[in-house]
């Protein structure tokens, strides 16, 4: 009698899908952004909406090595013609750190601003239609990113408001250079977010050669409004923060 060859062992016809969704969702897990904040402002000059703005915060990992990534787009119809900018600002570590800037303006004077923050310095490159330019300026310990009328990166000055009132370095994108500014906590009001009344803490930023700004966050430091008064400006939240 002839021996019979051995039965072949079947493997369920799932488990290649399983091997799958589970590397699938393990690299996913790796990836995982917690939103910090995200939604929109209404923009207005002299009390006559002009645009608007739409952002997201998010946090990548967590203590010494987490980043946030703040992405925005800010749609102006104030001037001669429209005018649409997008920005990108990432921070990193517990100190929150910049380490890089993208802005791109899109309009009658377009540009791009690429930025990256290496020990001290600030390597910016400029890209217009006339032409591509280098700049290179100080950034020192401590120091804050915010484009002026961009609304959410208040987000990160409102990080160092229970340390108020305090002087920070500064850094402004579009000028290419870092200012000194005090930054000083007004108090707690109440300001009006859609149709909600939300208790704020009110700030006031001041540098040289620029007009104060004022801003409102709520407790988790999520911007709620800015006004720049010397300009008739005014970024006001459309809806509450989520959660």
């Amino acid at each position: 009698m002839r021996p019979r060859s051995p039965t072949p062992v079947r493997l369920p016809l799932v488990t290649p899908l399983l091997l799958f969704l589970s590397t699938l969702i393990g690299a996913a897990g790796a990836d995982a952004q917690t939103a910090l904040d995200e939604g929109s402002f209404r923009l207005l000059i002299g009390g006559r909406e002009v645009g608007r703005e739409t952002f997201s915060i998010r946090r990548a990992g967590s203590g010494p090595d987490a980043v946030i990534i703040a992405q925005g787009r800010v749609s102006l119809d104030a001037g001669p013609s429209p005018e649409e900018v997008t920005t990108k600002l990432e921070v990193s570590g517990v100190a929150l750190r910049p380490t890089a800037y993208e802005l791109n303006v899109r309009g009658e004077e377009p540009r791009r601003i690429l930025g990256q923050v290496v020990g001290g310095r600030v390597s910016a490159r400029i890209i217009s239609p006339g032409g591509e330019a280098l700049r290179e300026y100080l950034a020192s310990e401590g120091a804050v990113l915010v484009d002026e009328t961009v609304a959410h990166h208040y987000y990160f000055l409102a990080r160092r408001l229970d340390a108020a009132p305090l002087r920070l370095p500064l850094l402004v994108p579009r000028l290419s250079r870092q200012v000194s500014a005090q930054l000083s906590l007004v108090g707690v009001e109440s300001v009006t977010v859609g149709d909600a009344r939300i208790e704020a803490r009110h700030a006031i930023v001041e540098a040289p050669g620029s007009p104060a700004r004022h801003f409102w966050v709520d407790h988790a430091g999520r911007v709620l409004r800015v006004e720049i008064p010397d300009r008739n400006y005014v970024a006001e939240r459309t809806a509450p923060p989520p959660g």
